[in-house]
């Protein structure tokens, strides 16, 4: 395995995942059940182990390989945020907390914030003062972050004057979630699920009240959830609410500014895909699709074997740490023709594995669809043809998108 370090494969050690492809296709090619002694764990590339062995959930758990990594936290808002989450935990109660968003995440409630969702990405674009004779966008700050925070917070119905701290607290708990975060990131983190739980904490108590007491709550995903988990008797406790809000809003936010951005960075790469969309706006149908399994949003997701397992002549051990790299089985040959091009008229582009799989699948991957559609319409009309102007890889490892994306477009893009 040529390009992979001597100790094996280690995506947390420095820039590593700032393109892994190329140790990916090593991977699946010579090693698709690789151990790391670094980490001591086992990685999984290819597409049809990780298709099947997710789905699989009497082989593969969370188990402790994930909510074991917060017990140090125990008794603090970080490990309720993280410790009982969606992210970590098994059935039943992933079961549970599962169908209870499905039951108000609905198609129906996603098409109904088309128009928002235009008229959003209209303003973000109004306001980035885009000249006609064509100049520079910074992606992130103008469109790709705000775009699907504020959609996200519409949707679970968080008022105005409470959504700015949001991003703060967010970028200090997230790092976390990578399994070798550093003492300084461990201690921003607590800080900011603090903030978060007394955030939360208040807002669904007061939802809870206003049940009780027979009054009307306002619009959005909050109340929904805490309006069905009162009424059917599958209740919450304040700490699944508290982990719940959390993680919509961080799902419904960091992995689309991610796949926004990613999806430009494959558009600026691949230029006559450009001009496919142009002549063809229907293949926008396909941009999130192909866009996930080109630039995978979330590279890899950690998970524990529940007994042994034999794959590819390898062993792997009951309680091993087993890692799914997602983006590997997203560019794997067997799975997809031609997997390093990045192709709108891919038929099965649908098929990847970034939104997960069977019980895993992500409930918010409509919603990111559409955004994503809704964006590229309305930057191909208004600003024309891209090219990369800057570029810079961002700081995780697990939600991977780009830190700084500018785009050259329209008339002068050649001359810049």
């Amino acid at each position: 395995m040529r390009s992979l370090h001597p100790d094996g494969f280690n995506p947390f050690a420095p820039g590593v995942m700032d393109d892994p492809y190329p140790s990916y296709r090593e991977l699946r090619e010579h090693s698709p059940v690789h151990f790391s002694p670094q980490t001591g764990m086992f990685f999984l590339s290819r597409y049809e182990d990780i298709a099947t062995l997710g789905r699989d959930r009497t082989k593969l758990i969370r188990g402790s390989s994930l909510s074991g990594g917060f017990e140090q936290f125990r008794g603090t808002a970080l490990y309720r945020i993280l410790g009982s989450s969606l992210f970590v935990i098994d059935d039943p109660d992933h079961g549970r907390l599962k169908r209870l968003i499905v039951r108000t995440f609905t198609r129906g409630r996603v098409e109904e914030m088309i128009p928002r969702i235009e008229g959003i990405c209209a303003q973000l674009l109004d306001r980035a003062e885009l000249d006609p004779a064509g100049g520079v966008l910074d992606l992130i700050p103008a469109l790709a972050h705000p775009l699907p925070f504020l959609v996200i917070c519409e949707f679970l119905g968080l008022a105005p004057e409470d959504r700015s701290p949001f991003l703060g607290w967010t970028h200090k708990v997230l790092p976390v979630a990578d399994p070798f975060p550093t003492d300084a990131e461990k201690m921003l983190a607590v800080d900011g699920s603090g903030a978060f739980e007394g955030f939360f904490t208040a807002l669904i108590g007061e939802r809870r009240s206003l049940l009780r007491r027979g009054r009307p709550l306002p619009p959005g995903l909050i109340s929904d959830l805490v309006q069905v988990a009162e009424e059917d008797g599958e209740r919450l406790t304040e700490d699944e609410l508290f982990s719940l809000a959390f993680t919509l809003l961080v799902a419904g936010f960091e992995n689309v500014t991610n796949l926004i951005a990613n999806a430009m960075r494959a558009l600026c790469e691949s230029p006559g895909q450009q001009e496919d969309l142009r002549a063809e706006p229907e293949l926008l149908n396909n941009l999130a699709d192909e866009t996930l399994r080109h630039y995978s949003t979330t590279q890899y997701n950690l998970r524990e074997a529940a007994h042994d397992i034999e794959l590819h002549g390898v062993r792997i051990p009951a309680g091993s740490r087993v890692v799914l790299l997602r983006g590997a089985a997203n560019r794997d040959h067997r799975q997809f023709d031609a997997p390093d091009r990045f192709d709108l008229r891919r038929p099965n582009s649908a098929t990847n594995v970034g939104f997960g799989e069977g019980a895993t699948l992500c409930t918010g991957a409509a919603l990111a669809r559409l955004e994503v559609r809704i964006a590229f319409r309305e930057l191909l009309e208004r600003c024309g043809t891209f090219e990369m102007h800057r570029f810079r890889p961002g700081p995780t490892r697990l939600f991977w998108g780009p830190r700084v994306l500018s785009a050259a477009y329209g008339k002068r893009v050649r001359g810049i």
